[in-house]
């Protein structure tokens, strides 16, 4: 009998919806399999590990990093590859990808300590930042020094090195990534979900850290520069032979911009489907990708 284990984390394991309809839908087809925490010792005698809700990872990142390069070095199926993953977690290659294969994105400059001053460039104008490896919109401020609206997160400019300097001396591969806010998310952010290449699902979602959350939705009638986009992502030769992707995108002026490609451990966002059919369509293709890869 093969065997599966979804990689969680010791705060997460067997509490996560979208783990356990995995572990379900892979049960139902005869593999056995277990959720473990990614902060356990590893048992190699897997036949593949599903990288899933290792969230809160960014907080002790060299631990991680070198748990996926163990992983790697010991030719362990890890899905998605470590290469891959450790590529996405770092925004700054994420994006040069992107760039090198055409692909629109919102406006993002990258800065370290020794640099920086150049944030000025941004001056008299919003915006957004946020470490390169994150989650959850930990850490993620709004930068405004004419914002009179007490709008949670956040930061005036002079407390930005206070903020962020522990957080870049403590991980050396980590950097700050800033964005010229942009006020089209309040009306959304548009996720298209990809698992084996199939295009399962497209969500609507509100992670707007700056306003009140509302709840994310399944969107059935998706904009054509969102899909064509999305496509044109889910192709790049980088992210070759990916199980999963989440794709991240916002209309700005009706022309779909990347906020974020997820490769490493995205939230699927199956558990906002209410549509009974088309979640289990989408757990079916997750476990029977899988299926195919370990065969």
């Amino acid at each position: 009998m093969k065997k599966v284990a979804i990689v969680s984390c010791d705060k997460w394991i067997n509490k996560i919806d979208e783990d356990m309809f995995l572990k379900n839908a892979l049960s139902d087809l005869g593999i056995e399999t277990k959720i473990i925490s990614w902060q356990q010792p590893v048992d190699v005698n897997y036949d593949a590990l599903i990288l899933r809700s290792v969230w809160g990872y960014q907080n002790d990142f060299e631990k991680f990093k070198n748990w996926l390069l163990y992983i790697k070095n010991n030719n362990i199926l890890l899905l998605n590859n470590p290469d891959m993953i450790l590529k996405n977690i770092m925004k700054n290659i994420q994006f040069e990808i992107l760039k090198k294969n055409n692909i629109n994105f919102i406006n993002t400059m990258f800065l370290n300590l020794s640099n920086l001053k150049k944030i000025d460039l941004f001056d008299n104008k919003p915006y957004v930042i946020k470490p390169t490896i994150s989650g959850s919109g930990e850490n993620t401020y709004l930068v405004d020094e004419f914002n009179n609206n007490n709008t949670p997160n956040t930061l005036k400019k002079s407390d930005i090195l206070k903020t962020y300097k522990a957080i870049l001396e403590k991980n050396k591969d980590c950097m700050l990534m800033i964005q010229p806010f942009i006020s089209n998310i309040n009306d959304g952010e548009y996720s298209c979900i990809f698992i084996g290449g199939v295009l399962t699902h497209t969500m609507l979602r509100f992670p707007n850290v700056f306003h009140e959350k509302k709840k994310t939705y399944l969107v059935n009638e998706v904009p054509e520069s969102i899909i064509q986009l999305a496509k044109k992502v889910e192709k790049i030769p980088e992210f070759n032979n990916y199980l999963y992707m989440r794709v991240d995108m916002v209309l700005v002026d009706n022309k779909a911009m990347i906020m974020e490609v997820e490769l490493a451990e995205p939230d699927l966002l199956i558990k906002y489907i209410d549509d009974e059919d088309i979640k289990a369509n989408a757990i079916r293709t997750f476990a029977k990708t899988i299926e195919r890869r370990i065969r």
